[in-house]
């Protein structure tokens, strides 16, 4: 729980309001005993005390500081974003306070840098996850590049999954002429909305699709290798036409596996990530992959944040980038 200057007050045995003037600044101005202030700030730092960002900001004008929510620092996908809007940042010459997560998980220590710091709003990049560390920050914009709960969001953009899934699979049966094709994706809520959409869009395309995960892994990488292990003790006779993977790190891993086994791509089999990730072009060979609009998420997000835009929700719809490993 976040430690308040009533709690402060309480152990040093004052009133909140001595507290309040002595940490701010202002001991001086009514003469507190110097050292009944060092018992304060002794107290307050013992209690891990940081000032609310609403009472920072109430001091001065606006810092002109983004906050950068990270839920994932492993995932490339999240540094592109990250230089999309720091190209943003720079350009409208604002200054930007990164923070994350480890394995999507919110502990407050990860967010400790956004209490100490008095930012104009908070950008969050990911899907899914705990909202409830945003009551923080109520009262300045947060909005976030992913799907998922809305909770405290001025706007939640992301990439339309329906229509990324329909580019995909219209290339496997129009370009290719497949009829069966695997999904490759992990336990984690942005796979599995794309999940969702694997399913509605292999259908309306007449392609059979098998679903695949893997045991818990904390790599896209590893868990492609094990996806692509457990397809090959099936026999390599038995392997899908194509593999869709969720992320383009999970599809290098396949490829990788692949390869060990002596098994062709895209000439025996398919492969076609998603993100296109800066690695996804110069792979061997070459990954196909769906490109996410992360320019124009950035700009949508920054513009919620410093225009204060009425929108909620957005899904923008990307491209489907056709490159070796789905070519014949």
């Amino acid at each position: 729980m976040k430690v308040t200057q009533k709690d402060i007050a309480k152990r040093v045995g004052s009133s909140t309001s001595l507290v309040s003037r002595v940490l701010s600044g202002q001991a001086h101005k009514i003469g507190v005993n110097p050292k009944k202030v060092e018992e304060i700030f002794r107290v307050a730092k013992e209690m891990n005390y940081v000032p609310s960002p609403a009472a920072l900001m109430l001091k001065g004008k606006k810092t002109r500081t983004i906050g950068l929510v990270v839920c994932d620092f492993y995932d490339p996908y999240f540094a592109m974003l990250i230089g999309d809007i720091q190209e943003l940042a720079h350009i409208h010459n604002y200054s930007t306070l990164l923070v994350g997560f480890l394995n999507r998980k919110p502990k407050d220590s990860d967010l400790m840098p956004l209490y100490k710091h008095s930012v104009d709003g908070i950008i969050i990049l990911g899907t899914g996850g705990d909202l409830s560390w945003t009551d923080s920050f109520s009262d300045i914009p947060i909005v976030r590049i992913g799907h998922g709960d809305h909770k405290n969001l001025a706007l939640s953009v992301g990439v339309d999954e329906t229509d990324a899934m329909r580019k995909i699979f219209s290339h496997l049966k129009c370009d290719l002429n497949l009829s069966n094709a695997a999904y490759a994706s992990r336990s984690m809520d942005a796979h599995e909305m794309r999940r969702k959409a694997v399913v509605e869009s292999s259908q309306s395309c007449g392609i059979s699709v098998e679903l695949l995960t893997p045991s818990e892994k904390d790599s896209d990488f590893y868990a492609g290798i094990e996806i692509a292990s457990s397809m090959l003790s099936r026999g390599t006779e038995n392997l899908p036409q194509a593999v869709v993977c969720a992320t383009d790190t999970i599809a290098m891993g396949i490829i990788k596996r692949f390869h060990e086994a002596g098994v062709r791509v895209p000439e025996n089999v398919a492969i076609v990530g998603f993100d296109d990730i800066p690695a996804a072009a110069n792979y061997i060979p070459a990954i196909t992959s769906f490109r996410q609009p992360t320019k124009r998420f950035a700009h949508e997000c920054f513009n919620a944040i410093i225009e204060k835009s009425d929108r909620r929700s957005a899904s923008i719809e990307g491209e489907l980038i056709v490159r070796k490993s789905s070519m014949r």
